[in-house]
């Protein structure tokens, strides 16, 4: 055994404290936080105008809509029939010290025929990548930010082909992926070239959505986000006070979630709407697509759904969003069913990955390569573990 358990028996036993500690804390906060929510629940105009400030866009607070904050609302009725399609993915990260330097991201997918008596169809679509184009862009070698955005890009596109391939006469259409609609890259270490091609495709694939009222919808479990905590913390401040505030890091407010602010939430009902915080939501304003959120008691737990604005703006979308992610959370334990199927068909197994580089390495051979090995220091490793 490498980890040494005995070693850490101290730094466990503090965890669990610090953990507790925080807990505490939390809970003290928590009731002050939900006053503030009634406090300023019709004030949305006033909320807004703080998110829009320098601060409220250092602290990303996310802005109201026009349903007032402490609002609690109930799924509409579920229609008979309504086809439900997912996407989710999974990637190899290329590794300077394996065999070859490539990486492979595999998309998988779902459709959900509900009230049609038929299997759902499922399908998977895996793009390997070693064009030097595609693994050296810009000169330099691939980064694993780079592969994740493209990840997400490749995500998109296969949800929003699956989604517009069902016909249009038919039920009922939402397309759901797994984690945030809104795309963060400012932070990653993605070239500005790369970043601008690869938002301008993610939005082209909501484009084609918007352009047959589709709705499609992002499910994030277990959010740690306080985006709406952090609005409300900032509006109760004095102006002086709210310039100098770095963060909710050192304010009695750190660590509260919006999840934990909305657990009143009864089984099946939504929060209100809120706007995801500026920054990456600026590119997404420009095009109408500025991404909405609200809190959605899943049955066992609070997550947080997203939206693009053309959904927010029809009633009838927007329900049914509401309405089919709570019915696919209902009946597979809190999470929505589709998208763990989705990632079945996305996840790369172990001895799927060792097939793989086995093939690779055939067709190396054929072409008249000389047989690749693996670096130095990944031998060596090798080597050990192996003794171990």
């Amino acid at each position: 055994m490498t980890l040494e358990l005995n070693k850490v028996t101290e730094q466990i036993d503090e965890m669990g404290r610090v953990l507790a500690e925080r807990a505490k804390r939390e809970r003290k906060v928590l009731q002050p936080a939900r006053e503030l929510l009634r406090l300023y629940a019709n004030d949305q105009e006033r909320l807004r105008q703080v998110a829009e400030s320098e601060p409220g866009q250092r602290l990303r607070c996310a802005s109201p809509g026009d349903e007032p904050l402490d609002a609690a609302f109930a799924p509409a009725d579920m229609p008979q029939r309504v086809t439900v399609i997912a996407a989710d993915g999974s990637q190899i990260y290329p590794d300077r010290h394996g065999l070859a330097f490539y990486y492979v991201i595999n998309v998988g997918s779902i459709v959900f025929r509900r009230g049609s008596g038929q299997p759902p169809g499922v399908a998977s679509r895996p793009q390997l990548s070693y064009a030097e184009e595609q693994i050296y862009p810009g000169g330099e070698p691939v980064s694993s930010d780079l592969v994740g955005a493209r990840r997400g890009l490749a995500e998109m596109r296969a949800l929003a082909d699956q989604t517009l391939a069902e016909p249009a006469a038919g039920p009922p259409r939402l397309g759901l992926t797994d984690g945030p609609l809104l795309l963060w890259l400012q932070r990653a270490q993605v070239p500005n070239d790369e970043q601008a091609r690869i938002l301008a495709d993610y939005l082209a694939c909501l484009d084609r959505l918007r352009a047959v009222v589709v709705p499609v919808a992002g499910f994030v479990s277990r959010p740690f986000s306080a985006e709406v905590v952090a609005l409300l913390y900032l509006a109760h401040l004095e102006e002086e006070q709210r310039q100098t505030l770095a963060g909710l890091h050192d304010t009695p407010y750190r660590g509260l979630t919006d999840r934990a602010l909305f657990g009143t939430l009864g089984d099946g009902e939504r929060s209100a709407l809120f706007v995801r915080g500026t920054g990456a939501n600026r590119e997404f304003r420009a095009r109408g697509q500025s991404i909405h959120s609200f809190y959605l008691n899943t049955g066992t737990d609070v997550a947080r759904v997203e939206v693009p604005e053309w959904v927010v703006q029809c009633r009838e979308s927007l329900d049914l969003v509401h309405t089919a992610v709570y019915d696919q959370c209902r009946f597979n334990n809190g999470y929505p069913y589709v998208l763990t199927r989705a990632d079945e068909q996305a996840v790369i197994l172990g001895e799927e990955r060792e097939v793989l580089e086995a093939m690779i390495v055939q067709a190396m051979a054929r072409h008249g390569l000389d047989w690749p090995s693996l670096s130095r220091k990944a031998q060596q490793k090798q080597v050990a573990r192996w003794r171990r």
